[in-house]
């Protein structure tokens, strides 16, 4: 595996609360995605000033970043994991990354040497 990739994207998703860590399971079993991160935050719709504050809502945030010839194919992926195509379900975009520094755990054979 190279260390460095030279041109990847990097898909950012924001989700209903609870949908990250389902799409993050997904990425892992169907791709072998393991360096996908999600974290939680809370956003207010653009209706919340009708509504008051306490419309508040959290949101799960998941990141990924692939190689380019992948990209497409995740981006996919997570749109129908996530049933992004429901009104409410999220947003999602996808931006260049000039380079990608792969992170690898070593093997634990390795680590009792």
């Amino acid at each position: 595996m190279k260390v460095i990739l030279q041109d990847a994207k990097q898909i950012t998703c924001i989700l209903p609360r609870g949908k990250g860590s389902f799409i993050e399971e997904g990425l892992i079993n169907d791709f072998g995605i393991r360096n996908a991160n999600f974290y939680h935050a809370r956003g207010v719709n653009r209706l919340s000033s009708m509504v008051g504050l306490g419309a508040q809502q959290e949101k799960d945030v998941l990141e990924v970043a692939v190689e380019s010839d992948r990209a497409e194919m995740v981006f996919d992926y997570i749109f129908h994991r996530g049933e992004l195509d429901t009104p409410h379900h999220g947003i999602m975009f996808m931006s260049a990354l000039p380079k990608l520094a792969v992170m690898q755990l070593p093997e634990m054979d390795d680590l009792t040497d």
